[in-house]
């Protein structure tokens, strides 16, 4: 059984390839790159340097996490398309548990992944005869509460620590229980390895078998959600005045700001921005010419992905439409971007074209339209 698997849940961007157990290919990545650039190349690379295709793998492993919220999803993303397009079977494993199979000593594991401000996301399991059993599903908490918890509850056994958090908290973990061990403070092995989540995903698929509802496993929510309850997002028609102090970068760099102004201040062009208090956090913008409008893009800043900005955005681009007896709305998408396509697809635009190699002379663009008086 050949399985491919992915970790795309911290900074490193990695991918493997496994025959049964065994390690066929390794690559990671840590270049400074979004996940949502990485991940597909690392794929076809892999592939092309053990000679197969996707056809040829029978099993999917990735990340659910906790971890990089973005990053998770882009992951699972990637499998579900995967899995809906060649009907291979997919499995997701926690980054816990993924962090855990790099402990291969028999005892009580505490796998413990740094979330910022002192707290942490953690989880607890026992290693016995190469099985590793969940005796504490994952949470998320401050340090301090997570190490009471294990001392009050586990106080005569020993725990391995392993993580990064481990290392962030060392003292603190060493002073509180002598039966407190860190596993190794070598950052490699406190980091996921892509293919022990990839054994990690064959155990479970043997034992459970495939995952029919993939999910994020989110133990908090994302700080834009926290952010964004509460407050409301107001839709205003873009004036140049927005572009003031907006970090391109943090919209996938997809457009420099001297193109955004440029367009702003085309007679043909309407751009509607997002706004969360005096901060964009999300933007669109049509190319009218007589009845037919194209989107020349959507753009939804990294932080608040995921909250229904993007859906906001087009759906009054699409009342604008309407307004102004516009018939017809273009767009192109990128074949990779398969969340935005099911965006699309669930406000009604169809699929009529492909550009070949349209993107970076690799991806497709693919051309989809909507009859805006329906």
């Amino acid at each position: 059984m050949k399985t491919l698997s992915i970790e795309t849940s911290s900074k490193i961007c990695s991918v493997a390839i496994l025959e049964d157990k065994n390690l066929i290919k390794k690559i990671e990545l840590d270049n400074g790159l979004t996940h949502s650039e990485t991940l597909m190349p690392l794929i076809k690379q892999i592939l092309e340097e053990t000679n197969l295709t996707l056809s040829k793998i029978d099993l999917l492993v990735c990340d659910i996490g906790p971890g990089s919220f973005t990053g998770i999803r882009i992951g699972i993303a990637t499998i579900k398309a995967f899995t809906d397009s060649l009907n291979i079977p997919s499995v997701g494993v926690s980054s816990l548990e993924g962090l855990a199979y790099n402990v291969k000593t028999d005892g009580i594991i505490c796998s413990i992944i740094d979330c910022k401000n002192n707290n942490c996301y953690y989880s607890l399991y026992k290693l016995e005869n190469n099985e590793y059993t969940l005796l504490e599903s994952p949470k998320a908490d401050s340090i301090e509460n997570c190490l009471n918890l294990l001392n009050y509850k586990y106080s005569n056994l020993t725990i391995h620590f392993v993580g990064d958090a481990s290392l962030i908290n060392k003292n603190l973990i060493q002073d509180m229980s002598k039966n407190f061990v860190l596993s190794d403070t070598n950052d490699n092995l406190n980091n996921i390895d892509v293919y022990n989540l990839g054994i990690a995903g064959i155990n479970k698929y043997q034992k459970y078998g495939e995952d029919k509802n993939l999910l994020p496993l989110y133990l908090k929510k994302p700080q834009a959600q926290r952010q964004l309850e509460g407050k409301n997002i107001v839709v205003k028609d873009m004036q140049l005045c927005d572009t003031e102090n907006m970090e391109m970068s943090k919209f996938d760099n997809f457009w420099k700001i001297n193109i955004l102004k440029d367009e702003l201040t085309s007679e043909n062009s309407h751009f509607i921005c997002a706004k969360l208090e005096d901060e964009v956090v999300g933007f669109a913008g049509l190319k009218i010419v007589l009845d037919v409008a194209d989107i020349m893009n959507i753009a939804v800043k990294d932080d608040y992905r995921r909250q229904g900005i993007a859906t906001l955005l087009l759906n009054t681009l699409l009342n604008y439409c309407k307004k102004n007896d516009i018939k017809t709305i273009n767009l192109e998408v990128n074949e990779e971007n398969f969340s935005a396509i099911a965006l699309y697809k669930k406000l009604g635009f169809t699929e009529c074209g492909l550009r070949k190699k349209y993107y970076d002379k690799k991806y497709d663009a693919i051309l989809m339209k909507k009859d805006v008086t329906c």
